[in-house]
């Protein structure tokens, strides 16, 4: 009995996710780039103002990652975000462990994927390039 309850349970939640994915065009774009090989774990909607001044990451979020496990994040912008997102993936120490940024070059990368050595809290963390204003997803995925 208890496990026909968990499954009609399940079944009434799959449309209430997938209508929350599908609602968001700009979302659906950002996992659809993120590639046949790679699960969808978690979308972050980023909206943020142009800053006065030069500071760190305004948008934050702690993220748990597992050990040995390849993650994929795919970043996009909507067509009228004045600013490029750009992420950058912190452990609990502070060390940044990864940025889709090269500050060297200037390049910046719509993707970019990771093999987790340490199971743990990260931070996740999201701008837009040269601190300008903008409207972008970040979507962590799982690869394959």
């Amino acid at each position: 009995m208890k496990k026909l309850v968990a499954f009609i349970m399940i079944i009434m939640l799959v449309p209430v996710v997938a209508s929350g994915q599908a609602s968001d065009p700009l979302v659906g774009k950002c996992v659809m780039n993120a590639g046949p090989n790679a699960t969808y774990l978690k979308d972050f909607r980023i909206q943020l103002g142009k800053a006065s001044s030069a500071q760190d990451f305004r948008y934050k979020q702690v993220f748990a990652l597992s050990k040995n496990m390849k993650y994929r994040f795919t970043l996009c912008n909507s067509e009228n975000s004045q600013g490029e997102l750009i992420m950058k993936l912190v452990d609990d120490t502070g060390r940044t462990i990864l940025t889709s940024f090269d500050p060297k070059t200037g390049k910046t990368f719509s993707s970019i994927e990771f093999v987790c050595n340490k199971t743990g809290t990260y931070k996740i963390m999201f701008d837009f390039k040269d601190f300008q204003q903008g409207l972008g997803v970040g979507v962590v995925s799982l690869v394959k």
